[in-house]
């Protein structure tokens, strides 16, 4: 589905003449050579505008907007507890978008929610890096900053945003270090799509440790899914000499224990797990996972607070602040023993 940053860029015009063009109760003049230039580009491209965003852009909305990549992720739904909390109290109602990682669906939401004026937008999962995401999105956060509308991040991205992140880098670092300091050698990293810039930083907290300890990284790659965590979990046990895995989400690592039992490979005896975030639950499963913490509910709040501020005035501080993460050590790390099954 085409977006409006699609028509306007085919028809060679801005983000805000494209709507005004295409907009039959729009009072703003626009050159009757450069609306039939859009409109004949948006039948082009089968573009067709949104009816209810059309009727609420009259003024800012007491509404902010929380863009999420998976509404089913434990992650994910404890940030937007938080915001949601936090954004209630303040007078402001919340709607949750969930685009699954896919950079056309996100645009599709941030399209709606610019023309529909949201006082705010906080994305709650990390930039996309896909050419066409990061241009139509760089023209929506002008029409958002436009009408005095603000955008948040709480994952490291391309843009400049204000943003209110966990320390990714130095919790991969927390977790990997301790898996060394247990006499592990050969550690393993179960990472997130190259795509997301969230997964780049694990990654390199990861390699900070291994490289000070002088070992190798042994990265693979998969989707931020429980099955995506087994499935690398199935492709690193082919390597017998791995005796310790980072997983880069524990909804991952949920999916990483689940292979080990169904091969028969005792966490921690054989194999030592460490996931990241601390979802709900954890207690709930045997063995309890080793994680770092990210204070996620406070994340979402942080996020809110900072978007209200960026809405009462010039941006004040620090663009990008960091949230501290912690290691918590549980049943799923153990001293490296002697090998096991050929392990």
């Amino acid at each position: 589905m085409a977006v409006l940053s699609d028509v306007a860029r085919q028809a060679e015009v801005s983000l805000t003449t494209a709507s005004r063009a295409l907009d039959p109760d729009n009072d703003h003049p626009v050159n009757a050579r450069t609306r039939a230039r859009v409109q004949a580009a948006a039948e082009r491209l089968s573009y067709r505008p949104n009816p209810m965003a059309r009727a609420l852009r009259t003024r800012r909305l007491p509404t902010i907007a929380i863009v999420v990549h998976d509404v089913s992720d434990p992650y994910f739904a404890e940030v937007v507890k938080g915001a949601t909390r936090a954004a209630s109290a303040k007078g402001f109602l919340t709607v949750v978008c969930s685009s699954d990682r896919d950079p056309a669906t996100e645009l599709r939401y941030v399209e709606m929610l610019c023309l529909s004026r949201v006082s705010g937008v906080i994305f709650a999962g990390g930039g996309l890096e896909e050419p066409h995401y990061r241009h139509a999105m760089t023209g929506y956060a002008r029409s958002i900053a436009g009408y005095g509308g603000a955008i948040v991040a709480l994952q490291p991205r391309a843009e400049r945003w204000p943003s209110e992140v966990p320390d990714n880098r130095t919790g991969a670092r927390l977790a990997t270090d301790h898996l060394v300091a247990l006499g592990h050698v050969r550690v393993a990293m179960i990472s997130g799509p190259a795509t997301l810039r969230t997964s780049r930083e694990r990654e390199l907290g990861y390699a900070d440790a291994m490289h000070k300890a002088g070992f190798t990284p042994n990265i693979v790659a998969a989707d931020f899914t429980t099955a995506g965590g087994a499935q690398a979990m199935a492709c690193l046990l082919s390597d017998r000499s791995v005796t310790a895995v980072f997983v880069a989400t524990d909804r991952m690592a949920l999916g990483a224990l689940a292979e080990l039992r169904r091969q028969g490979i005792r966490v921690p005896d054989d194999i030592s797990v460490v996931g990241f975030d601390d979802i709900p639950g954890l207690e709930f499963i045997h063995p309890n996972l080793t994680t770092v913490r990210v204070p996620m509910q406070d994340l979402g709040a942080a996020g809110v607070a900072r978007l209200l501020q960026e809405l009462d005035g010039p941006p004040n501080g620090t663009r990008v602040r960091l949230h501290p993460v912690e290691l918590i050590k549980r049943e799923s790390t153990g001293l490296r023993r002697a090998a096991v099954g050929g392990r």
